[in-house]
């Protein structure tokens, strides 16, 4: 049975006047920004064929369009979600809500699988824009399904902790300011925190361990792990890419920044390319196992900020006849 709070939300988003129009704004969009990387990636002093045998361009595009989809994510979701909730409270319907026989975990649910729907359109719409670098090789489908499984993971996060901020908000604008702040901290402000971290590790340890546990939530180091699983010690081109790989690199031990030398028995070659055997658990699953923790807390408080108040909590005043 379709949840009516889905149903509804549903039916306001993809059917306003703006849908549509913003739709084709984002997909036009991305076609210029996939065609700007793609005459950026030619633009090298080799040819067009040379870089399309050694397996350039693809990548190259592949991942600005991971970094592109992971900034759309922070930029759309927090202010989608924020006003869910909020919004009901300001327009004095959400007591109506609380009284039909929908449970407080159906209204949260509702109001969010309405927020993800709607990016999910979005990311549907230019899903071949995102697979477009498949064409052009060194971009393997395992890459694209583990980007696109990994940042449906950060939006459902992101949008999480948003309903939270939106149940517990007095107003618009306080849930979109907050909800802004959650999500611009766990991309912008995580790398200034291993920043610190990793001064701490060098300052007060003889030997830096290279686990940066600050960076575990960051939504781009997340992308990264999950497609740069099994890690190469020597990755293809210089994309966008290349900053969370050497952070990898030296998470395992394996950079050169470390002066530490790669054990051969760990080193794998496949295809004419290098792998590392793993030292530590994958990343990326460390950074699942954290996003649902986050999504599970956000939809908890939002759930105990939505939920029907009991009797003893409505202040009853006594009117004189």
């Amino acid at each position: 049975m379709t949840n009516p709070v889905f149903a509804r939300e549903a039916l306001n988003r993809f059917r306003g006047r703006r849908a549509w129009p913003f739709l084709l704004i984002w997909i036009l969009g991305n076609g210029v920004v996939v065609y700007l990387l793609l005459i950026l990636a030619t633009s090298f002093d080799a040819g067009f064929g040379a870089l399309i045998g050694r397996r350039i361009v693809g990548p190259f595009m592949f991942q600005g369009v991971c970094v592109l989809m992971i900034l759309a994510i922070v930029m759309m979701i927090p202010g989608t979600a924020a006003v869910a909730v909020v919004g009901e409270r300001e327009r004095q319907t959400l007591q109506l809500v609380q009284v039909t026989p929908l449970s407080s975990l159906e209204i949260v649910l509702g109001k969010l699988w309405s927020v993800l729907g709607y990016v999910g359109w979005l990311l549907a719409a230019v899903l071949p824009v995102i697979a477009a670098p498949l064409l052009l090789g060194g971009v393997r489908l395992w890459d694209v399904l583990s980007a696109l499984l990994m940042l449906g993971l950060v939006a459902f996060t992101i949008a999480s902790l948003s309903m939270w901020v939106s149940a517990r908000a007095k107003s618009s604008r306080a849930a979109v300011t907050g909800a802004y702040l959650i999500a611009f901290a766990l991309l912008f402000g995580t790398p200034l925190l291993a920043v610190g971290e990793l001064y701490v590790q060098t300052r007060f340890r003889e030997e830096p361990s290279g686990e940066l546990w600050t960076l575990i939530p960051n939504p781009y180091i997340a992308v990264v792990a999950a497609v740069a699983h099994p890690l190469e010690l020597e990755p293809t081109g210089d994309g966008a890419f290349l900053p969370g790989h050497l952070v990898l690199l030296s998470r395992d031990a394996a950079s050169n920044e470390f002066g530490q030398a790669v054990q051969a028995d760990r080193i794998v070659e496949e295809d004419g390319h290098r792998f590392l055997r793993p030292s530590r658990p994958p990343l990326w699953i460390l950074s699942g196992f954290v996003y649902l923790a986050l999504s599970a807390f956000g939809i908890y408080r939002a759930c105990r900020w939505v939920r029907t108040p009991a009797p003893s909590e409505f202040r009853v005043r006594r009117i004189r006849t």
